[in-house]
């Protein structure tokens, strides 16, 4: 790592929290709420990211500026009517807006390369386009593009910091190569951060319709289809005992009948918290893969990969501008390298982060390290690679 150019991004990075410094609370009185025509009620929200990264592959380093990663900038409308006391309907619209500089797509350089430093993505992303319908006794029905029946089930968290949960796996510099040291020179690697590392969370969002049961004592079923005939299922537990919070879930998908190489994702997850904002969550993920060789690529003798995730954290009450979260995380991905030659793949990341929210205005400042390391076989050779380190700084601004 060269020290110059850390020192550099220690300072910009120094720079933008003394920018964000706590200030004083100022009452945020503005109506987000429209009524359209036929007396329905529309809101609009969503929120810009930014942020600022220092990225170090063991032989090349650069600084990125960037939008935000998973926490991207986004804009959603959400309407909403009422049918009787006990049944309500509505419809959420939520985008992705066009992406200056892609986190995910930045690169460092090599020798024969001068890596990506701004990735443009002119185009919309849609996240939710779909309709419901709710009822107090019987449950909600949803239409349309969301998440899924089990969808989230591998990422229960209650840290409360700036990239909770799972999302601290690699979104910022996911397209980061890793470099093979193993005969002693750097030799960049076809595997990056993104090859390597996954949650497995049993699913996402896709095109469905999903039906939620009425909570039960905190217990929520969910029960799904997806547009390819794919089905899946999640329950999903919240609920406070004493001075103790617990967030659970567990997710299973049917994959097998549109898949020719996958049976199944399954995830579990549970997180708790203490009233004193000490926290914990460990969150489980799961890929089953069929037998026999599929696609002339997947080796029938590799196990199926999965991801186990570990998260400690601490909610402070320091600042009267709002809370300040602390995160310490570390997770494994094991077997994920699956083509031909490659074996027995671990990938390990530890993290740490910290937050700082400003409640009056609905904005946020994140601080973060993160440590990727990978291991694998080729050919039955143990390959060595230099680790991944990254710097991040990232803004959130909610409207």
């Amino acid at each position: 790592m060269n020290i110059k150019n850390t020192l550099k991004s220690s300072v910009a990075v120094a720079a933008l929290v003394a920018v964000a410094a706590p200030v004083a609370p100022v009452a945020n009185a503005a109506d987000d709420t429209l009524s359209s025509g036929n007396k329905n009620s529309l809101t609009i929200s969503g929120r810009v990211a930014a942020a600022i990264w220092f990225a170090d592959d063991g032989s090349s380093e650069d600084m990125f500026i960037s939008d935000g990663a998973i926490n991207a900038s986004r804009i959603r409308w959400v309407a909403k009517g009422t049918l009787n006391p006990n049944t309500t309907a509505g419809m959420t619209i939520e985008m992705d807006i066009p992406i200056a500089n892609e986190p995910t797509a930045d690169t460092l350089g090599t020798d024969a390369n001068d890596g990506t430093e701004n990735s443009q993505t002119a185009a919309w992303g849609q996240r939710h386009h779909y309709v419901w319908v709710s009822n107090k006794k019987f449950g909600k029905i949803s239409l349309g593009r969301t998440s899924t029946a089990s969808d989230g089930t591998g990422e229960s968290n209650l840290t409360g910091g700036g990239f909770g949960g799972a999302n601290m796996l690699g979104a910022y510099g996911s397209g980061i190569g890793f470099n093979v040291t193993t005969t002693g020179v750097p030799v960049a690697s076809t595997q990056t951060i993104a090859t390597s590392f996954s949650g497995y969370d049993a699913s996402s969002r896709e095109t469905v319709l999903r039906y939620d049961t009425p909570s039960m004592m905190g217990l929520v079923a969910k029960v799904g289809m997806s547009g390819d005939g794919e089905t899946d299922v999640g329950l999903f537990y919240g609920g406070k005992f004493g001075g103790l919070q617990v967030k659970a879930a567990a997710g299973f998908k049917d994959m097998s009948s549109s898949s020719a190489s996958t049976g199944y994702n399954a995830s579990a997850s549970l997180a708790v918290l203490h009233d004193s904002g000490l926290n914990a969550a460990v969150n489980l993920g799961k890929t089953n893969f069929k037998s026999g060789t599929q696609a002339g690529t997947l080796q029938a003798s590799i196990e199926d990969p999965h991801n186990v995730y570990w998260t400690l954290g601490y909610k402070a009450k320091i600042f009267g501008t709002g809370g300040t979260n602390f995160e310490f995380s570390y997770s494994k991905t094991e077997d994920k390298l699956r083509s031909v030659g490659f074996d027995d793949s671990e990938g390990t990341m530890w993290g740490i982060s910290a937050k700082q929210s400003f409640d009056a205005i609905g904005a946020s400042v994140a601080i973060q390290y993160q440590n990727f390391d990978l291991e694998y076989n080729n050919g039955g050779t143990a390959v060595t690679l230099d680790d991944i380190d990254l710097f991040i700084m990232e803004t959130i601004f909610n409207f």
